[in-house]
């Protein structure tokens, strides 16, 4: 029986691949694409907040001014 080391032994038991061909080139590749897409995600969520905020403030000056322009209008100043 083989000792326990950090060799490994060729010729005994089944046949494995210690490190798939290319594997470090797919991560890297894959942590990027992953970075990539949560900074496209979280730059598409900032515009969304920014640009409906900014409508949100629109609409809401235009009704204040209809609900404060409107019974000075219809009062007769």
């Amino acid at each position: 029986m083989a000792e326990e080391t950090d060799e490994y032994v060729y010729g005994k038991g089944v046949p494995m691949v210690v490190t798939p061909p290319g594997a470090v080139i797919f991560d890297k590749l894959l942590e990027d694409i992953r970075y990539r897409g949560q900074l496209i995600a979280r730059n598409q969520k900032l515009d969304s907040g920014v640009s409906r905020g900014f409508k949100g403030l629109v609409y809401g000056f235009v009704l204040a001014v209809i609900m404060i322009g409107l019974p000075i209008i219809v009062k007769g100043g």
